[in-house]
């Protein structure tokens, strides 16, 4: 290691390595030639150092040229601040980047010319992008030139090697350009934003976000387009459209249950009372989608041809956000208390519950008080990025919806496994799984919905807690819009869309979950069987039309039959037979509301309990244990 020519050899190769490095390729279809003017946009003449000698190449002509200094220009209207607006340094340096200044040299003998470009310095460039707030990704004055692999902006100077053309020079050094700030100004479009961007004239852009906007910048007044573009136009229809027809869907689920088990219900139970109480709140729930529907579905919440999302001030908005948040906690404590209703009639199956006349006040003020705040606060306002408005700000959605869900989901978690478990007991000891039978629905509806609101939950709990990286970057987006043939499909980029999907049909589901699990089983056909809609005069003279039209059809049938396979006698003896009974008989038997198939022990309750020898050994079980 100590030996001297060893590290002779190193030193040079480095120094011939590092040599390479700084030599610029020199471009033979490189030539120097008059500046061909401004355009509307880009009033590069005030700007140039020199008219008559601008630098351009095969790959790189001042047609080209104009045409990017056109988007660069209305770009720094867009998003540069006043300083950078206004210091003429900033126009001379990007003028220079894209039109550079050209030296040429000609070798006498083969009468070649050689021209190379004078390149931006790069303590200008970062001076520059630096005032003017120009973020790297959308110009990184550290970036390297594709062909050479060397710094598109040089320190101090750009090396050539000229000795392939015939010029005696293997090191020529040009100095890179370092313009200076002078009195020269220009007006540019400040109005102009890159598609699918929008421009907002704004003074005050923290009023502005409170009114909607959402700016790609502090110092630009170009805006976000909504809806938000985490997802394309087709798929945000797509999700549109599951909402719609979800919405739909619940509300009808929802007003079926509460015509059937609450208005045309002759003998309500508490069970009725109470899932009466939660359907409800999924019709009001799911009516606020469909008041959104109606009125052209979520796309409704968006304002100003996409450049703002609705707020509280606009009624739409306030309405169907104060409606769902007041209609939401509503259902998640009447489930609760349907949870532990269901647990506490399996314990004890002979002790009654009483407090329902205590509890539905209490919530339905906790609920009504939570939605209050954020109506009184003019903090309802369209959720960016999803289909709804609902409460804004984190703190207040944390206070006042999923700090309830979470305690409601823990402490119903509790009472579920101890439903599970006195199931259990029960029939292991009995060795008869009757009362699961029993019990089977109102569980099943009880977990879906707890799983469909574990998921709002998580949902909710993981993009707040990685909101920059589930979210994407706006920075990242805009520099899309600048670089991609289709604007329209660049995206900031945020949940899978099938994650959002979810979380659309688990705020919308609960209408549906229980029109099928309560709405589809014999009792309730037996109430709409036994209700005045399908036994008042006028159903029943359509009734009694059809079965004489069908008692006429069928004598006349066995008639004829009997005229060609029997005598006179034979017609005879029918006709002295008993007459079929007509509708008047059915009617008094049938539809009677006193018949004994209306019975309490007829009719399907999931916390009714007949006094047979099953009931008996449950009791038992229980009482001994």
């Amino acid at each position: 290691m100590n030996n001297p020519m060893f590290i002779i050899i190193i030193i040079l190769y480095f120094t011939i390595k590092a040599n390479s490095q700084t030599i610029y390729p020199i471009d033979p279809t490189g030539k120097c030639e008059p500046y061909i003017g401004d355009t509307s946009s880009s009033p590069c003449s005030k700007f140039l150092n020199n008219l008559d000698s601008i630098y351009v190449s095969s790959n790189a002509t001042q047609s080209d040229a104009m045409k990017k200094l056109d988007q660069y220009f209305g770009i720094l209207g867009a998003i540069g601040g006043p300083d950078c607006k206004s210091d003429s340094l900033t126009y001379k340096t990007l003028c220079a980047i894209y039109l550079p200044g050209c030296e040429s040299f000609i070798n006498n003998q083969t009468n070649i010319t050689v021209s190379i470009p004078k390149r931006i310095c790069l303590n200008t460039c970062n001076n520059v992008t630096r005032k003017c707030g120009i973020p790297k990704f959308y110009f990184n004055c550290d970036q390297i030139e594709p062909v050479s692999g060397l710094p598109m902006f040089p320190s101090n100077y750009s090396q050539f090697n000229f000795t392939d053309y015939g010029i005696n020079d293997s090191n020529y050094k040009i100095q890179c350009y370092a313009p200076l700030s002078d009195n020269s100004s220009v007006r540019v479009d400040s109005t102009y934003c890159p598609h699918p961007l929008f421009y907002h004239n704004s003074t005050d852009h923290d009023a502005d976000y409170d009114r909607g906007y959402l700016f790609v910048s502090d110092s630009s007044n170009c805006v976000v387009p909504n809806p938000v573009p985490i997802y394309t136009d087709e798929q945000w229809d797509r999700l549109y459209n599951l909402s719609n027809v979800l919405a739909v869907l619940s509300t009808f689920g929802s007003l079926y249950l509460l015509v059937t088990f609450i208005l045309l219900n002759p003998k309500i139970t508490s069970f009725d009372r109470m899932y009466g109480f939660f359907n409800g709140s999924v019709f009001m729930m799911s009516l606020s989608g469909v008041i959104l529907f109606i009125a052209g579905g979520p796309r409704a919440l968006i304002k100003d041809g996409g450049a703002r999302i609705s707020v509280f001030q606009d009624p739409l908005c306030s309405s169907t956000g104060f409606i769902f948040q007041l209609f939401a906690i509503s259902a998640i404590f009447f489930w609760a208390y349907m949870g532990f209703d269901l647990w506490w009639r399996v314990k004890f199956i002979t002790k009654p519950l009483n407090i329902q006349k205590y509890y539905i006040p209490i919530a339905f003020t906790i609920a009504f008080i939570f939605s209050v705040i954020p109506l009184a606060t003019k903090n309802y306002r369209m959720v960016r990025g999803n289909i709804h408005c609902w409460v804004h700000k984190a703190p207040l959605q944390n206070t006042l919806f999923f700090g309830p869900l979470g305690l409601t989901l823990t402490i119903s978690t509790g009472f579920i496994g101890l439903l599970i478990y006195e199931i259990y007991k029960i029939v292991k000891a009995t060795g008869r799984g009757g009362l699961m039978k029993l019990q089977i629905k109102p569980i099943l509806n009880i977990v879906l919905i707890y799983f469909s609101f574990v998921y709002i939950f998580a949902f909710n709990f993981h993009n707040d807690n990685n909101s920059k990286n589930t979210y994407g970057s706006i920075d990242n987006f805009f520099q899309c819009t600048l670089e991609s043939d289709d604007p329209s499909k660049c995206t900031i980029g945020g949940p899978s869309i099938g994650s959002l999907g979810y979380f659309i049909y688990c705020i919308r589901i609960y209408g549906i979950y229980c029109f099928l699990l309560q709405g589809l089983n014999e009792r309730a056909f037996k109430i709409w069987k036994n209700s005045i809609l399908l036994n008042n005069k006028f159903i029943l003279f359509i009734k009694l039309k059809l079965l004489s039209m069908d008692n006429n059809n069928n004598t006349n049938s066995e008639i004829a039959n009997s005229s060609t396979t029997v005598g006179p006698s034979t017609i005879n003896k029918n006709n002295n037979k008993k007459s079929k009974p007509t509708l008047s008989t059915m009617d008094s038997n049938g539809f009677s509301k006193n018949n004994d198939s209306d019975s309490d022990s007829d009719d399907y309750d999931p916390y009714h309990k007949k006094e047979n020898q099953f009931d008996i050994e449950i009791s038992s079980f229980n009482t001994n244990n």
